[in-house]
């Protein structure tokens, strides 16, 4: 790794718990790699704070940043363009100096994406997706799978928590305006009410953070029997690395995609954003296990 200086270009992650970040793990070890002079850090920013300690970072000339929880969507703001998936979403978690101007992008959408299809060996078309959740991460793979031409999306979430319903159907009228074919159903978190949606759904997605630190009672509430053999399951989290849920769809032979994956995929994505050069999704996972080992 080459010894930060006054030339060495600075780029940060900004979120609030930040600590436990693995996206400067990723970056300083690619940097490294590829003989770049720049430097990656973890920085607390959240709601009450984020206009002032972005002012600065702005003000410093970072070259670059990496958004995540809960800043992504007040990010947003501070843009000066977007590419499509941050427009239709409503939040970024990966921006970009050009030229002094600001581009703000959702890496996870192309990230989610990526790590299915690398792990979809039998090249099976998404017709039909089956998410849970209606967040930040929700609406991210909703709206990449509509880009990618998935035709039916069911969205099943608490139709009661009125504030993410309706930011929910905000989103829907914005995609509604950049991929008006795709049809989005919301239905209610009754797992009895989904089974007649499982039957026919290619890939089943979770958003939520139930699951996160062995906490949740997910896998004993999803009604697994609904879902047809070939089905893929993706879950978000990578706190365990396989949670329950995927821990058991894995014992009902369903191909499973963790939150690592996701993790390392729009890593890459991001890291391709900040310098023009590939990373492979495949060596950024063993920084993180090697990182995971040492700590």
């Amino acid at each position: 790794m080459n010894t930060v200086n006054g030339n060495t270009s600075i780029y940060a992650i900004l979120g609030d718990p930040i600590r436990h970040s693995m996206s400067p793990v990723l970056m300083n070890r690619n940097f490294g790699r590829d003989g770049l002079d720049k430097v990656f850090l973890a920085l607390p920013a959240n709601l009450n704070d984020f206009d002032q300690v972005f002012a600065v970072l702005k003000r410093l000339g970072f070259a670059g940043y990496v958004f995540t929880m809960p800043v992504k969507e007040i990010a947003l703001g501070h843009m000066d363009a977007l590419t499509t998936e941050a427009e239709i979403i409503g939040a970024v978690n990966c921006a970009v100096s050009v030229g002094g101007r600001l581009v703000g992008s959702n890496t996870d959408s192309i990230g989610f994406w990526q790590a299915v299809q690398a792990a979809n060996a039998n090249r099976m078309a998404i017709g039909k997706l089956f998410v849970l959740g209606c967040g930040g991460f929700a609406k991210a793979a909703v709206a990449q799978g509509a880009i990618q031409g998935v035709g039916e999306i069911v969205v099943a979430t608490k139709l009661g928590e009125k504030a993410f319903v309706d930011s929910f159907r905000r989103f829907q009228d914005r995609m509604s305006r950049h991929v008006p074919d795709v049809r989005i159903t919301l239905v209610d978190w009754i797992p009895s009410a989904w089974e007649e949606h499982l039957g026919s759904c290619d890939l089943i997605a979770n958003g939520t953070p139930n699951g996160m630190g062995e906490q949740g009672d997910l896998h004993e509430i999803f009604p697994y029997s609904a879902v047809k053999p070939d089905s893929m399951f993706f879950d978000a989290i990578y706190y365990p690395r396989e949670t329950k849920f995927l821990k058991t769809a894995k014992e009902q032979g369903h191909i499973c995609i963790e939150g690592l994956d996701l993790l390392v995929h729009q890593g890459a994505v991001s890291y391709e954003t900040f310098t023009g050069n590939e990373a492979d999704p495949a060596v950024m996972m063993e920084d993180v296990l090697a990182f995971f080992e040492r700590a």
